[in-house]
């Protein structure tokens, strides 16, 4: 793909690659949209982002994706159907995306693409306040990946962030959310009316998880089935309260030593999940990977995926295990898990902090699994043809008809 720039108009230029086509009106093909968000490092709202763009280039759209640094390990999914517009960096790197303002401003008035969807709430803001001062007629649509005001590592940063979302956020010209709960706790913390939120579930590609899902695993608990696995894979933040998630381990491994324990991930917390393990004596039982390639292998081979969090938006990966048949034991945080799991009849549901109530949910579900069949089923409600259709009927309502 050819590489182009687009000045700031003080010389300093927003690297794009580009794809071989035009932005159109609604007089011929579908408009440009673009997307924002910091970078494609593992994470769900990363992961969404590309399988939104992924999914809605395969449809005819024309689609940019803004970032503040093109790099990540999630970036060899997106497709190359995708531009990617590369922001320059900033010099001042505590200021994080607002150093884009200029170089945002400078895009949206050269490529004027039809909405922009900022996924995170820090290029939200940023988003809607350039939307403030330009005349532009680009929408601004934020996507709430997570329960609003529940963010318990927030930084200085975030906390400022956290305290700018209600004086912009009514300024959207929509807001998706990627759960009830989610739209809820918007509703509950700021200005926002009920009104102005529209709820869009991930898109989850099963067919591909359920066909990768078949590689071998490099594992030797995996791959032998006379262990009894139970599964973590995601970032490892006091979100997910990995701590209280080997503790839950530690009563199960008591009750059944035949259980090992796969903790997949990376994050700001592995070291202190390493603590905890070695603390109580279960290096021998429990296993620390760090990133995988390719969690569905591990998911499909696992007796049992234990979700553990404080709080959550819609945990793309709950829906994932279901779609290989890999029984799922989640906390009925906000939220997500709960709308997931069908309150409790595709998997069991187990109150926040509850380390006895989880351990209990785990031994049953090993001694006593779900029918795997109906688990695939319920994924398939998530799958990205329902979800896409969504996505179009949203766009024809609030973007091509606004």
């Amino acid at each position: 793909m050819d590489e182009s720039t687009l000045s700031d108009g003080a010389g300093s230029a927003v690297s794009t690659v580009p794809k071989q086509n035009t932005v159109t009106t609604m007089d011929g093909d579908r408009p440009l949209l673009a997307f924002f968000i910091p970078d494609l490092s593992v994470g769900g709202a990363e992961q969404v982002a590309i399988t939104i763009a992924n999914g809605l280039v395969t449809r005819g759209y024309d689609i940019d994706l803004l970032l503040s640094r093109a790099s990540g390990e999630l970036r060899s999914e997106l497709s190359e159907q995708v531009s990617i517009v590369e922001l320059p960096p900033s010099k001042t790197p505590v200021v994080g995306v607002a150093a884009h303002l200029p170089f945002l401003a400078t895009y949206l008035n050269k490529r004027k693409p039809a909405a922009l969807f900022p996924h995170l709430e820090h290029p939200s803001i940023v988003s809607l306040a350039i939307n403030r001062f330009l005349s532009a007629d680009t929408a601004v649509i934020p996507t709430q990946h997570s329960v609003f005001g529940h963010d318990v590592e927030a930084t200085p940063k975030d906390q400022i962030v956290r305290r700018i979302v209600p004086r912009l956020y009514p300024a959207s010209d929509q807001i998706i959310s990627v759960s009830e709960g989610v739209a809820d706790s918007l509703v509950d913390r700021t200005p926002v009316d009920r009104s102005d939120i529209s709820v869009l579930h991930n898109p989850v590609d099963v067919e591909q998880i359920r066909g990768r899902a078949r590689q071998p695993v490099e594992h030797e608990w995996v791959e032998n089935d006379e262990r009894d696995v139970v599964l973590f894979v995601g970032r490892h933040a006091r979100q997910k309260n990995l701590d209280g998630w080997v503790r839950a381990f530690e009563k199960v491994v008591n009750r059944n030593p035949n259980a090992r324990a796969v903790i997949a991930g990376k994050g700001p917390c592995r070291a202190q999940v390493q603590t905890t393990v070695e603390q109580l004596g279960l290096s021998d039982v429990v296993s620390l990977p760090g990133f995988v390639d390719n969690p569905y292998r591990y998911m499909t081979k696992s007796d049992v995926f234990l979700l553990s969090s404080q709080y959550e938006g819609l945990p793309t990966v709950l829906i994932e295990c279901l779609a290989v048949g890999c029984p799922v034991v989640s906390t009925d945080c906000p939220s997500g898990p709960r709308e997931i799991l069908s309150d409790g009849e595709h998997g069991t549901l187990v109150p926040i902090d509850d380390m006895d109530g989880l351990a209990n949910a785990v031994c049953d579900t090993l001694a006593d699994p779900p029918d795997s069949d109906r688990l695939r089923s319920r994924a398939d409600d998530f799958s990205p043809k329902p979800v896409f259709d969504e996505y179009e009927r949203f766009l024809e309502k609030h973007v091509f008809t606004a």
